[in-house]
């Protein structure tokens, strides 16, 4: 519905309803959207969706450039603590 431009104080009860109406409906669509966005399941689900475009592109297939750091920081770490534990016991 347009909007008049009228003051409050120049509105009739009718045009302060419909007023009233539409930010009743936009605030409730606003609610709708922040529930949606704070669900856990969708919070786990964009993050989840966005490590799977860290390490790959939809046109490229895997990104090497992001994935062999990763992978060297784990075997290393591993290697650490197999030494560690081989020292220590």
């Amino acid at each position: 519905m347009a909007r008049a431009h009228t003051t409050p104080a120049q509105a009739s009860p009718d045009e302060i309803v419909d007023e009233l109406e539409v930010l009743l409906s936009r605030l409730s669509d606003n609610v709708d959207q922040l529930v949606d966005r704070v669900k856990p399941a969708n919070i786990a689900q964009r993050q989840a969706q966005r490590i799977k475009d860290y390490f790959i592109d939809e046109e490229t297939g895997p990104r090497v450039e992001h994935i062999v750091p990763v992978v060297t920081g784990v075997v290393a770490t591993v290697a650490g603590l197999v030494v560690l534990r081989r020292l220590l016991a």
